[in-house]
Protein backbone atom coordinates (compact mmCIF):
# COMPACT_ATOMS: atom_id res chain seq x y z
CA UNK A 1 0.00 0.00 0.00
CA UNK A 2 1.19 3.51 -0.87
CA UNK A 3 -0.35 6.54 0.84
CA UNK A 4 0.59 10.14 0.07
CA UNK A 5 -0.04 11.99 3.34
CA UNK A 6 0.65 15.41 1.88
CA UNK A 7 2.82 16.76 -0.97
CA UNK A 8 5.96 16.18 1.11
CA UNK A 9 5.28 12.91 2.96
CA UNK A 10 4.27 9.35 2.11
CA UNK A 11 3.79 5.99 3.81
CA UNK A 12 4.66 2.63 2.29
CA UNK A 13 3.36 -0.62 3.79
CA UNK A 14 4.43 -3.51 1.57
CA UNK A 15 5.07 -6.93 3.11
CA UNK A 16 7.89 -6.54 5.65
CA UNK A 17 8.45 -2.87 4.71
CA UNK A 18 6.72 -0.20 6.79
CA UNK A 19 8.36 3.00 5.65
CA UNK A 20 7.74 6.72 6.09
CA UNK A 21 9.27 9.03 3.51
CA UNK A 22 9.79 12.80 3.43
CA UNK A 23 11.13 14.46 0.30
CA UNK A 24 11.30 17.94 -1.17
CA UNK A 25 13.02 19.86 -3.94
CA UNK A 26 14.39 23.14 -2.56
CA UNK A 27 11.39 23.50 -0.31
CA UNK A 28 8.92 22.51 -3.02
CA UNK A 29 7.05 19.19 -3.27
CA UNK A 30 7.80 16.45 -5.73
CA UNK A 31 5.14 15.40 -8.22
CA UNK A 32 4.56 12.17 -10.10
CA UNK A 33 7.89 10.82 -8.82
CA UNK A 34 6.13 9.64 -5.64
CA UNK A 35 3.91 7.18 -7.42
CA UNK A 36 6.65 4.89 -8.67
CA UNK A 37 7.76 4.03 -5.14
CA UNK A 38 5.29 1.23 -4.51
CA UNK A 39 6.30 -0.60 -7.69
CA UNK A 40 10.00 -0.10 -7.03
CA UNK A 41 9.87 -1.43 -3.47
CA UNK A 42 7.69 -4.36 -4.54
CA UNK A 43 10.24 -5.20 -7.24
CA UNK A 44 13.17 -5.08 -4.82
CA UNK A 45 11.32 -7.38 -2.42
CA UNK A 46 10.58 -9.83 -5.23
CA UNK A 47 14.23 -9.76 -6.29
CA UNK A 48 15.31 -10.51 -2.74
CA UNK A 49 12.75 -13.29 -2.31
CA UNK A 50 14.36 -15.24 -5.16
CA UNK A 51 17.73 -15.03 -3.41
CA UNK A 52 16.65 -15.63 0.21
CA UNK A 53 18.71 -18.85 0.60
CA UNK A 54 21.80 -16.78 -0.21
CA UNK A 55 20.75 -13.76 1.85
CA UNK A 56 20.35 -15.96 4.94
CA UNK A 57 23.93 -17.28 4.89
CA UNK A 58 26.78 -15.66 6.84
CA UNK A 59 28.60 -13.34 4.46
CA UNK A 60 32.03 -15.10 4.72
CA UNK A 61 30.41 -18.15 3.10
CA UNK A 62 29.33 -16.13 0.07
CA UNK A 63 31.17 -15.05 -3.04
CA UNK A 64 29.44 -12.29 -4.96
CA UNK A 65 29.19 -13.65 -8.53
CA UNK A 66 28.24 -10.30 -10.03
CA UNK A 67 24.78 -11.49 -11.03
CA UNK A 68 22.91 -10.69 -7.85
CA UNK A 69 20.13 -8.08 -7.85
CA UNK A 70 21.13 -4.61 -6.68
CA UNK A 71 19.34 -4.97 -3.34
CA UNK A 72 21.34 -8.09 -2.41
CA UNK A 73 24.59 -6.59 -3.71
CA UNK A 74 24.19 -3.66 -1.36
CA UNK A 75 23.14 -5.82 1.61
CA UNK A 76 26.18 -8.06 1.12
CA UNK A 77 28.56 -5.12 0.79
CA UNK A 78 27.18 -3.57 3.99
CA UNK A 79 27.61 -6.63 6.21
CA UNK A 80 31.05 -7.30 4.74
CA UNK A 81 32.00 -3.73 5.64
CA UNK A 82 30.64 -4.21 9.18
CA UNK A 83 32.97 -7.19 9.43
CA UNK A 84 31.21 -9.47 11.93
CA UNK A 85 31.46 -13.01 10.46
CA UNK A 86 28.13 -14.03 12.01
CA UNK A 87 26.19 -11.43 10.02
CA UNK A 88 24.11 -12.45 7.05
CA UNK A 89 23.06 -9.96 4.36
CA UNK A 90 19.64 -9.88 6.03
CA UNK A 91 21.22 -7.78 8.80
CA UNK A 92 21.23 -4.87 6.35
CA UNK A 93 17.89 -5.35 4.59
CA UNK A 94 15.94 -2.51 6.22
CA UNK A 95 18.70 0.04 5.80
CA UNK A 96 19.25 -1.05 2.21
CA UNK A 97 15.58 -0.61 1.32
CA UNK A 98 15.58 2.86 2.87
CA UNK A 99 18.76 3.74 1.01
CA UNK A 100 17.43 2.61 -2.37
CA UNK A 101 14.32 4.74 -1.91
CA UNK A 102 16.47 7.73 -0.96
CA UNK A 103 18.70 7.26 -3.98
CA UNK A 104 15.71 7.04 -6.32
CA UNK A 105 14.19 10.27 -5.00
CA UNK A 106 17.48 12.13 -5.32
CA UNK A 107 17.72 11.00 -8.94
CA UNK A 108 14.25 12.47 -9.42
CA UNK A 109 15.52 15.84 -8.24
CA UNK A 110 14.89 15.79 -4.48
CA UNK A 111 17.36 17.90 -2.49
CA UNK A 112 16.26 16.65 0.93
CA UNK A 113 15.09 13.11 1.69
CA UNK A 114 14.45 11.26 4.95
CA UNK A 115 13.38 7.61 4.73
CA UNK A 116 12.53 5.81 7.98
CA UNK A 117 12.16 2.05 7.57
CA UNK A 118 11.34 0.74 11.03
CA UNK A 119 13.99 2.85 12.75
CA UNK A 120 16.63 2.55 10.05
CA UNK A 121 16.88 5.96 8.42
CA UNK A 122 18.39 7.01 5.10
CA UNK A 123 19.28 10.70 4.81
CA UNK A 124 20.01 12.58 1.60
CA UNK A 125 20.84 16.30 1.82
CA UNK A 126 21.75 18.60 -1.03
CA UNK A 127 23.81 21.75 -0.70
CA UNK A 128 22.33 24.18 1.81
CA UNK A 129 19.94 21.62 3.34
CA UNK A 130 19.97 20.43 6.95
CA UNK A 131 17.93 18.20 9.23
CA UNK A 132 17.70 16.92 12.78
CA UNK A 133 17.16 13.26 13.74
CA UNK A 134 15.81 12.23 17.13
CA UNK A 135 17.64 9.50 19.05
CA UNK A 136 15.51 7.35 21.38
CA UNK A 137 16.74 5.46 24.47
CA UNK A 138 14.80 2.35 23.51
CA UNK A 139 12.80 1.16 20.56
CA UNK A 140 9.36 2.73 20.51
CA UNK A 141 10.20 5.43 23.06
CA UNK A 142 10.20 9.17 22.36
CA UNK A 143 13.65 10.63 21.62
CA UNK A 144 15.75 12.06 24.43
CA UNK A 145 18.64 13.25 22.24
CA UNK A 146 19.06 14.66 18.76
CA UNK A 147 21.62 14.59 15.98
CA UNK A 148 22.05 17.65 13.75
CA UNK A 149 23.01 16.79 10.17
CA UNK A 150 24.35 18.94 7.34
CA UNK A 151 25.75 17.87 3.96
CA UNK A 152 29.35 18.34 5.07
CA UNK A 153 28.86 15.77 7.85
CA UNK A 154 28.62 13.02 5.18
CA UNK A 155 25.94 11.24 7.23
CA UNK A 156 23.74 9.08 5.01
CA UNK A 157 22.24 6.69 7.53
CA UNK A 158 21.21 6.35 11.17
CA UNK A 159 20.07 2.91 12.35
CA UNK A 160 18.94 1.48 15.68
CA UNK A 161 19.06 -2.06 17.04
CA UNK A 162 18.27 -3.50 20.44
CA UNK A 163 15.85 -5.50 22.53
CA UNK A 164 12.22 -5.24 21.54
CA UNK A 165 12.88 -4.68 17.85
CA UNK A 166 11.77 -6.68 14.84
CA UNK A 167 14.98 -8.73 14.82
CA UNK A 168 16.74 -10.90 17.36
CA UNK A 169 19.68 -9.55 19.33
CA UNK A 170 22.51 -11.35 21.10
CA UNK A 171 22.95 -8.45 23.51
CA UNK A 172 21.01 -6.48 26.09
CA UNK A 173 21.05 -2.91 24.72
CA UNK A 174 17.79 -1.01 24.93
CA UNK A 175 19.04 0.86 21.87
CA UNK A 176 22.28 0.73 19.90
CA UNK A 177 22.52 3.52 17.34
CA UNK A 178 24.98 3.55 14.43
CA UNK A 179 25.68 6.65 12.34
CA UNK A 180 27.30 6.09 8.95
CA UNK A 181 27.64 7.46 5.44
CA UNK A 182 25.34 4.63 4.31
CA UNK A 183 22.01 3.50 5.79
CA UNK A 184 22.81 -0.11 4.84
CA UNK A 185 26.13 -0.01 6.71
CA UNK A 186 24.48 1.74 9.66
CA UNK A 187 21.86 -1.04 9.81
CA UNK A 188 24.46 -3.82 9.81
CA UNK A 189 26.64 -2.05 12.37
CA UNK A 190 23.70 -1.30 14.67
CA UNK A 191 23.24 -5.07 14.90
CA UNK A 192 26.93 -5.47 15.77
CA UNK A 193 26.68 -2.76 18.44
CA UNK A 194 23.51 -4.21 19.94
CA UNK A 195 25.15 -7.62 20.17
CA UNK A 196 28.24 -6.12 21.80
CA UNK A 197 26.33 -4.50 24.68
CA UNK A 198 26.55 -7.68 26.69
CA UNK A 199 27.91 -9.47 29.75
CA UNK A 200 28.16 -13.09 30.82
CA UNK A 201 25.73 -13.66 33.69
CA UNK A 202 22.94 -16.12 34.52
CA UNK A 203 20.68 -13.09 34.93
CA UNK A 204 20.41 -12.99 31.13
CA UNK A 205 18.29 -15.72 29.52
CA UNK A 206 19.18 -16.91 26.02
CA UNK A 207 17.89 -19.51 23.57
CA UNK A 208 18.95 -20.68 20.11
CA UNK A 209 17.23 -18.46 17.59
CA UNK A 210 15.82 -21.47 15.69
CA UNK A 211 13.69 -22.36 18.74
CA UNK A 212 11.94 -19.00 18.45
CA UNK A 213 11.79 -18.77 14.65
CA UNK A 214 12.51 -21.81 12.46
CA UNK A 215 13.05 -19.51 9.46
CA UNK A 216 15.63 -17.25 11.12
CA UNK A 217 18.90 -16.49 9.34
CA UNK A 218 20.89 -17.09 12.59
CA UNK A 219 19.48 -20.47 13.74
CA UNK A 220 22.32 -21.60 16.01
CA UNK A 221 23.14 -18.30 17.70
CA UNK A 222 21.97 -17.72 21.28
CA UNK A 223 19.64 -14.74 21.31
CA UNK A 224 18.50 -12.79 24.35
CA UNK A 225 15.00 -13.62 25.58
CA UNK A 226 14.91 -12.00 29.03
CA UNK A 227 17.10 -9.86 31.27
CA UNK A 228 16.82 -9.87 35.05
CA UNK A 229 17.73 -6.95 37.33
CA UNK A 230 21.41 -6.28 36.67
CA UNK A 231 23.70 -4.65 39.23
CA UNK A 232 25.12 -1.33 38.09
CA UNK A 233 28.61 -2.72 37.59
CA UNK A 234 27.32 -5.26 35.04
CA UNK A 235 25.34 -2.58 33.23
CA UNK A 236 28.45 -0.40 33.08
CA UNK A 237 30.54 -3.30 31.78
CA UNK A 238 27.98 -4.06 29.07
CA UNK A 239 27.84 -0.44 27.95
CA UNK A 240 31.63 -0.21 27.85
CA UNK A 241 31.82 -3.32 25.66
CA UNK A 242 29.37 -1.74 23.27
CA UNK A 243 31.06 1.64 23.12
CA UNK A 244 34.48 0.04 22.66
CA UNK A 245 33.13 -1.90 19.68
CA UNK A 246 31.71 1.33 18.33
CA UNK A 247 34.96 3.19 18.86
CA UNK A 248 36.85 0.59 16.83
CA UNK A 249 34.33 0.88 13.99
CA UNK A 250 34.61 4.67 14.00
CA UNK A 251 38.41 4.61 14.07
CA UNK A 252 38.40 2.10 11.20
CA UNK A 253 36.33 4.52 9.13
CA UNK A 254 33.30 2.22 9.01
CA UNK A 255 31.08 4.44 11.18
CA UNK A 256 30.90 8.15 11.95
CA UNK A 257 29.53 7.74 15.47
CA UNK A 258 27.66 5.52 17.91
CA UNK A 259 25.25 5.82 20.84
CA UNK A 260 24.26 3.00 23.20
CA UNK A 261 21.57 2.96 25.88
CA UNK A 262 20.86 0.54 28.72
CA UNK A 263 18.43 1.05 31.60
CA UNK A 264 18.64 4.82 31.49
CA UNK A 265 22.41 4.97 31.05
CA UNK A 266 23.92 6.28 27.82
CA UNK A 267 27.34 6.31 26.17
CA UNK A 268 28.33 7.97 22.89
CA UNK A 269 31.39 8.14 20.69
CA UNK A 270 32.67 10.59 19.78
CA UNK A 271 31.58 12.80 22.67
CA UNK A 272 29.25 15.55 21.51
CA UNK A 273 27.81 13.49 18.66
CA UNK A 274 24.27 13.87 20.00
CA UNK A 275 22.71 16.45 22.30
CA UNK A 276 19.99 16.18 24.96
CA UNK A 277 16.53 17.43 24.10
CA UNK A 278 15.68 20.14 26.62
Amino acid sequence: MFQLLDPFRALLDIGPVQMSVMAERRGQPLGREWHRLEGLVTGWLEDLKRYLPIARKPWPLLTNPGGWPRVLDRMYAAVKTAGDPDLTPMAAVAGTMAELVGDYLVKQGATKVLVNNGGDIAIRLGRGEKTRVGIAPRLGAPPTHYLDIRPGDHIGGVATSGRGGRSFTLGIADAAVAVASSAAVADACATVLGNAVNVDTPLIQRRPARELDPDTDIPELLVTTAVGPLPEELQTAALERGIETGRRLVEAGVLLGVVVYLNGFMRQYPEGLVHPIK
